[in-house]
């Protein structure tokens, strides 16, 4: 049980107290939230927020419309997927991997070195509950920063360094658009040592490539919601 329901089921509560009690805790909770943004900012992001995972798929979307325009056929389209490349594979792969993830920092400095951290809610907004009347519904955030990896996977070391050049300037010439999407950052941090890995006698060379990317999670507190669950634990607990 969350410490919050727990303080309130701590008072003498009957059901008809429950909608006064969630009242006052939902406008502290608010106050909090508010009180943090204060702090960092509302940070609102151009498009609607996107989370990690909702950046790996536009990084998919760019890659599949800029070899679309291209006129690359279905057979010759680069994969792009989360899982190391296999014998099986017909084409050159790009692969994701998440190196790091932490809480957003705001301070000068480059990527991850702030020491002040979004540990707690930043508030968004805070509105009628459109799904029931009379109620409120508040829109927090938590900001993350994130270290990636793309590697660009081929047969031999002359087409996976010409495919990390074709990557580095498709994430170049999509930034805007990331951003335009929801997402709060992307920047280039470099290619990594390259790498050969042997699979079933066959060699795959890898080119990795980092990039930092500040991705936001949003979260609904509805004031219906917490009435609800006060309402049954008051009762069970009766």
């Amino acid at each position: 049980m969350t410490s919050v329901l727990q303080d309130l089921l701590n008072s003498e509560l009957t059901e008809e107290q429950v909608r006064i009690q969630v009242q006052a805790q939902f406008d502290f909770i608010r106050t909090e939230a508010e009180q943090e943004a204060k702090k960092f900012g509302r940070s609102k992001s151009l498009g609607e927020a996107k989370s990690l995972l909702e950046f790996v798929d536009l990084v998919r979307q760019a890659i599949d419309d800029y070899e679309n325009r291209q006129g690359i056929q279905e057979p010759n389209k680069v994969l792009f997927t989360e899982e190391e490349p296999d014998y099986a594979a017909r084409t050159e792969t790009i692969t994701f991997s998440l190196l790091r993830r932490e809480p957003g920092a705001f301070a000068q400095g480059g990527p991850f070195e702030g020491k002040v951290k979004n540990l707690r809610p930043r508030h968004r907004e805070t509105s009628e509950d459109p799904a029931n009347p009379g109620y409120r519904q508040m829109v927090s955030g938590y900001v993350y920063d994130n270290l990636i990896r793309l590697t660009c996977w081929a047969r031999t070391n002359k087409a996976a360094n010409a495919r990390a050049r074709w990557l580095e300037n498709l994430m170049e010439d999509n930034t805007w658009w990331f951003v335009a999407q929801g997402v709060q950052r992307v920047i280039y941090q470099g290619e990594g040592a390259d790498i050969v890995t042997v699979i079933d006698n066959n060699k795959w060379y890898g080119r990795p490539i980092d990039f930092f990317v500040r991705t936001e999670k949003l979260r609904t507190f509805s004031e219906k919601t917490l009435e609800e669950i006060l309402i049954k634990l008051v009762v069970k607990r009766e």
